[in-house]
C-alpha cells in the first residue's frame, strides 16, 4: 500500500505526546502500576521508547523483535524523541520513494496512542489535553485492522467506555482496558 502521509502526521503527533508525558515521568512514578497489569510505568515507559525502534524494522523488512534490552529511568521523553524522529525520518525517505510497504503508519499511532493513554493514567493525568484526533484515528484504525473481538494477547476484547469519555478513553476501551 503507498504511505498516507495523514497516518505519517498522527504518528508525529502521537510520538510527540507521548514524549511530552514521558518527560513528565520522576524517579518515583517508575513503580506505579498500570492499566497493562504486567507492567509498571518503567516497564511501560521502556516499551514505548522501543516501539520507534521495532517500527523501523518492521519498516525495513524485518521481524520485529519485541524483546529488546531498554531500560532507561531518566530522559525518557528525549529518547522517545529521538527514537520516534529516526522512525518519522524513515516513513518520509519510503514516501518520497514510492515504495509499497505491508506497514501501516496509522497502527504504529495506535499503539503509541493507547500505551500514552496507559501511562496518563498510571499516573493520574487527564487525557484531555491530548489530540483528540490521534485517537479518534487510531480507533478507526484498530476497528479496521482488529474488529471488536480479539484473539491475541496485546488486546483484550474491546469495552464500552463510560458516557462522557474523550476520544482517548474510547480507544482505551476499545484495545480492552477498562475505563473509568
Amino acid at each position: 500500500m503507498p504511505v498516507d502521509q495523514q497516518g505519517v502526521y498522527a504518528l508525529t503527533l502521537a510520538l510527540t505526546q507521548a514524549a511530552d508525558l514521558l518527560e513528565t515521568v520522576t524517579p518515583e512514578d517508575l513503580a506505579r502500576p498500570t492499566p497493562c497489569t504486567e507492567w509498571d510505568v518503567r516497564r511501560l515507559a521502556n516499551h514505548l521508547i522501543a516501539q520507534p525502534r521495532v517500527f523501523v524494522t518492521m519498516l525495513q523488512g524485518a521481524p520485529p523483535g519485541w524483546n529488546g534490552r531498554e531500560d532507561y529511568t531518566e530522559r525518557l521523553g528525549e529518547e522517545l524523541r529521538t527514537r520516534g524522529n529516526a522512525l518519522i525520518n524513515l516513513w518520509r525517505e519510503v514516501a518520497a520513494s514510492g515504495t509499497e510497504t505491508m506497514v501501516d503508519p496509522d497502527w504504529q499511532a495506535a499503539e503509541i496512542a493507547v500505551h500514552t493513554w496507559d501511562l496518563a493514567t498510571a499516573l493520574g493525568r487527564s487525557t484531555a489535553e491530548l489530540n483528540q484526533s490521534v485517537a479518534e484515528r487510531a480507533l478507526v484504525t484498530m476497528d479496521r485492522i482488529l474488529g471488536p473481538v480479539r484473539k491475541g494477547r496485546a488486546y483484550a476484547d474491546a469495552l464500552a467506555a463510560p458516557a462522557g469519555s474523550d476520544a482517548y478513553g474510547h480507544l482505551a476501551a476499545y484495545a480492552g482496558r477498562p475505563v473509568g
